[in-house]
């Protein structure tokens, strides 16, 4: 994250030095103006990096605590304040040319339009990437909203078939009916505390999806088998709660049948800058509409769009009778 940031930086930097640079350099009208008249250098330089700091005034302060919030008066007031006082220390700078003293306010009238032309396309600016990440924010809140619903929420189909599971291991006297009332208090507790955390410990995810799986298991028979992997060292890794689960309960969804033969294949890889999973499952009742499935879908690759944007990848492959995802997690 810090890196990420640094390079945010460094691309904010070079922006700012070639929008003051590039007309001094490029445009030779205007070099050779700038060479004859300094107090010309110094409206330019002056003006410039007024702008600078109006788009920031704007982006951080202005545009999200006063116009957002419908405090339009406030707006208007710092603007002009912010306006009024670079024009003050622009014309402060002029009056160190006691020479000319006499010929400065009548020469440089031109002051108050020079800046406010650039102030408007600075606020444009602003306020466009500003409106942007609004509506991103709006988007991520109202899907972490929806996520937070689904994840307070046990499939009841899974909770119906494990406890019946779990039943029927008890009236054989199972030695195993403990361990599994273990594993299913895990996965309730997991999904109604740790998950409202925006990232938690990958072991921590990984031991849910274990205990889901182990689950799982209750209710099949030799028909299906199931071969879960987890490579890599997960100490230390973190990731969005509840990510990956989608993807294996439609494993067991669409690849269980007591009749023919089925495999559900899940490869976790934990590397240094990526986590990647690798699942397969053979498809049964292949005349069933997907449409549920496809929603779980959409919702993850919206998730994953919201908060890892463009650092990671996902192929899914929807064949007759496989279903297979690639998906790749890099760190951020």
């Amino acid at each position: 994250m810090l890196k990420f940031k640094s390079y945010i930086f460094l691309f904010h930097i070079f922006v700012w030095t070639f929008f003051l640079l590039f007309p001094i350099v490029a445009i030779q009208k205007k070099v050779s103006l700038l060479q004859i008249d300094q107090n010309q250098l110094i409206v330019y330089l002056c003006s410039g990096l007024a702008t600078i700091g109006y788009y920031y005034f704007n982006y951080y302060l202005a545009i999200p605590k006063f116009l957002f919030k419908h405090k339009y008066l406030y707006f208007i007031i710092f603007s002009i304040i912010f306006v009024a006082v670079c024009i003050v220390l622009t014309r402060f700078l002029f009056f160190l040319d006691f020479n000319n003293i006499q010929n400065l306010s009548k020469k440089h009238l031109y002051l108050l339009p020079n800046f406010i032309w650039r102030f408007i396309v600075a606020f444009i600016v602003a306020f466009s990437f500003r409106f942007y990440k609004q509506m991103k924010q709006i988007e991520l809140e109202k899907i972490t909203s929806e996520l937070a619903n689904l994840k307070a929420q046990i499939n009841p189909h899974f909770l119906f078939n494990t406890l019946n599971g779990i039943y029927g291991l008890a009236l054989t006297k199972s030695d195993k009916t403990a361990d599994y009332l273990s594993k299913l208090s895990s996965i309730m507790r997991y999904s109604l505390t740790e998950t409202s955390a925006e990232k938690v410990p990958l072991e921590n995810e990984i031991n849910y999806l274990k205990n889901y799986i182990e689950l799982q298991k209750i209710r099949l028979t030799e028909t299906t088998s199931v071969n879960f992997t987890v490579k890599g060292l997960i100490d230390s890794q973190q990731i969005t709660p509840l990510l990956l689960i989608n993807f294996i309960e439609n494993a067991f969804k669409y690849g269980v049948s007591n009749e023919v033969h089925t495999e559900i294949l899940i490869h976790l890889v934990v590397e240094k800058n990526a986590i990647s999973m690798h699942i397969k499952n053979d498809k049964v009742n292949l005349n069933e509409i997907f449409s549920s499935h496809e929603t779980g879908l959409k919702n993850v690759k919206r998730q994953l769009d919201l908060i890892y944007e463009n650092h990671y990848k996902l192929k899914i492959d929807n064949t007759e009778k496989t279903f297979e995802v690639n998906l790749t997690l890099n760190k951020i």
